[in-house]
């Protein structure tokens, strides 16, 4: 069953072929009301309609008869974060598939396959599925060449499905398939089916390790597990102003994510927080921890908190905790030679 929410940045590979035939992502992304910052998020969560309308508005503007072969070929395990380490990780090929298809919601999956075996042969039944509607047929041939691009690079770029057929009607071009899959393309077949040898399926990609694919696979399971929790704005800004130095202001942050000022401050009052009240939590945090952890001066310090000067730092220093840098670097210093 399709989880109703997706991972945003599973459109990067159709945006990446949009942005190389020269089509503008933005008014599309805007048209399914997603904000450009979120391909940037790895936690930020859209509904499977937006997605889906991202999709046909993207087709649309591409007018490519082999979108679907065209965009599988962008993906590459790197692209599923924790989930691609896991796949790598796997021991076998067969393993590494089933990794990426139990994990579905990390891998943008939206439709249903099925492992069969036919003696010395193994393969993926590929089956369309309501939700999906007409584009099905284009989810199929996505999901059939990122699988074989996923093995070529693994193992190279010999290895070659012994069949693959699709049961929807044929390109203008069906050459271009037979080309990429390196064998000939049924269309309008009885299924839809990616068939390679059993030795494929139990080779062992070159990194298999079983007790990191378990540490991966783990983790892959609790991010699924989070998938229902809503976004929040305060912890993009608290992720934003925690990577950056020196520490950015409300404009360099709106400009980051793609938003106007007045609808980060809406974003943020929603959830009962504001700019200024993260930049000052996250400006102690950080100040705390490098006065600690660094022999860093106020300055310096000041700079890579963003204030202006020393002074302003620490102003905001006492204000925060009562006592001045100075006195709380002696009482760091007491604190420390005590037996």
């Amino acid at each position: 069953m399709l989880h109703p929410l997706r991972l945003a940045y599973g459109l990067v590979t159709v945006i990446a072929v949009l942005e190389a035939r020269g089509r503008a992502v933005e008014p599309l992304l805007a048209a399914a009301d997603i904000p450009r910052f979120a391909l940037e998020e790895p936690s930020y969560r859209i509904r499977f309609e937006q997605e889906l309308r991202f999709i046909r508005l993207a087709l649309n503007a591409l007018k490519l008869p082999s979108a679907g072969l065209v965009i599988g070929r962008e993906f590459h395990l790197a692209l599923f974060g924790v989930l691609g380490l896991a796949a790598s990780c796997a021991p076998t090929v067969r393993d590494m598939y089933r990794t990426i298809h139990t994990h579905s919601t990390l891998a943008w999956g939206c439709i249903e396959h099925t492992f069969w075996r036919d003696g010395d042969d193994e393969f993926l039944s590929f089956d369309e599925n309501d939700a999906v509607g007409d584009l099905g047929p284009f989810f199929i041939e996505r999901d059939a060449a990122a699988m074989l691009t996923l093995l070529r690079q693994t193992f190279g770029p010999d290895v070659t499905p012994q069949a693959v057929r699709f049961r929807h009607l044929p390109p203008p071009d069906a050459g271009e398939y037979d080309a990429f899959f390196g064998c000939r393309v049924a269309f309008g077949a009885a299924r839809n089916e990616l068939r390679l040898r059993r030795a494929v399926w139990d080779a062992p990609p070159p990194q298999a390790n079983p007790m990191s694919y378990r540490f991966f696979d783990n983790q892959c399971r609790r991010l699924t597990a989070v998938m229902d929790e809503p976004l929040s704005y305060a912890d993009v800004v608290r992720s934003r102003l925690r990577d950056a130095t020196p520490m950015p202001s409300l404009p360099a942050v709106v400009e980051t994510l793609h938003l106007t000022t007045r609808t980060l401050q809406r974003r943020l009052d929603e959830e009962g927080t504001s700019f200024s009240a993260l930049l000052a939590e996250v400006r102690r945090e950080r100040a705390l921890e490098l006065m600690r952890r660094s022999g860093m001066d106020n300055a310096a310090i000041a700079w890579s908190l963003g204030f202006e000067d020393a002074s302003a730092f620490s102003r905001a220093f006492k204000s925060w905790t009562g006592l001045s840098p100075r006195q709380h670097r002696d009482r760091l210093r007491d604190d420390f030679t005590l037996p």
